[in-house]
């Protein structure tokens, strides 16, 4: 068995991802809501997307003709404790 105080567990992740129709739009949204100041970071390559909303019947396009800029932001945190 275990040892809980010793186990070590995996990180909690939190995602935010910004739509804009520019990189300097979605860099000023995540400066004006302060996402750094909340320990969000980029989480990857961020560039333009066709941006599809997937339900149980199909998939619409969001922004059909566009494709727009996505960045995905990621805030990791130490699991909760029981």
């Amino acid at each position: 068995m275990r040892d809980q105080d010793t186990h070590t567990q995996p990180q909690q992740e939190d995602y935010c991802t910004i739509i804009a129709s520019s990189m300097a739009e979605a860099m000023h949204q995540f400066a004006a809501r302060g996402l750094a100041r909340e320990g969000y970071s980029i989480a990857g390559r961020a560039g333009r997307h066709a941006l599809l909303l997937v339900d149980g019947e199909g998939a619409t396009e969001l922004f059909p003709g566009e494709k727009m800029f996505a960045a995905t932001f990621v805030r990791r945190r130490a699991p909760a404790t029981a």
